[in-house]
């Protein structure tokens, strides 16, 4: 009987081994967490890259692009939100250009508004402060936050807009919320490339290459000569 008993605590014990060894390997140094630890150290380099985003559902579709050059201080923003409604459905674009601390929008004739001060967030020089910082949010995956509140597990290989990547399966808990998701983390600059979250998709391009952003040239000549602090 007491042998019976021995076997039982020690299969007991190998199994909560094997449990607690799992989860090192989803969230501890050696899994997921150092691998977005790099990730978090190489966006701190980004000057510049392309981004887009794609939600659609129950009759909802919402498109997102924007290019950002940190070394003049730019973001370009386009959107695309439509509505499918029995009765009249309901579509609304916008194109923005943030300039430094001002924003700008394209009116019907094709020109740029200055509408102003664009605020303490969301202006150019608020995203590239942050992104210097390794703390922006809402452009790029917020990777602090997967690294305090994520599990991980390690997924496949794939390309994504010709990069090598290696998808990493997230699920984020919070006192205040949970939501689950992927990232796709460059190979080789441990940069993101993909990341789904929430029924959206986000893809990533272009980093530290020249953007060419279509807007005269004494549009984007203030945020230039200023440049960011």
């Amino acid at each position: 009987m007491g042998n019976h008993r021995g076997l039982w605590i020690m299969a007991a014990l190998l199994a909560a081994g094997a449990v607690f060894w799992g989860v090192g390997q989803a969230v501890g140094p050696s899994g997921g967490d150092a691998e977005l630890q790099q990730t978090l150290e190489a966006m701190e380099h980004v000057k510049s890259f392309r981004g887009s985003y794609v939600e659609s559902g129950a009759g909802n579709h919402s498109e997102r692009l924007w290019e950002v050059d940190c070394n003049r201080v730019l973001v370009h923003e386009q959107s695309h939100n439509s509505m499918a409604a029995e009765e009249s459905p309901l579509e609304m674009k916008q194109e923005e250009l943030l300039v430094g601390d001002q924003r700008y929008t394209r009116d019907s004739s094709g020109g740029w508004e200055n509408e102003g001060y664009a605020g303490d967030r969301g202006s150019a020089k608020w995203y590239c402060d942050n992104i210097a910082r390794g703390t922006v949010s809402d452009l790029l995956p917020d990777v602090r936050t997967m690294i305090q509140h994520a599990l991980t597990e390690k997924g496949d290989k794939k390309v994504v807009n010709g990069v090598q990547c290696r998808e990493w399966k997230v699920a984020i808990r919070t006192p205040l919320s949970a939501k689950g998701g992927s990232v796709c983390i460059g190979t080789n600059d441990h940069l993101p490339y993909e990341m789904t979250m929430d029924g959206g998709h986000y893809s990533y391009s272009d980093y530290n290459r020249p953007i060419q952003i279509d807007a005269p040239d004494a549009l984007l000549q203030p945020a230039s000569t200023s440049g960011a602090n």
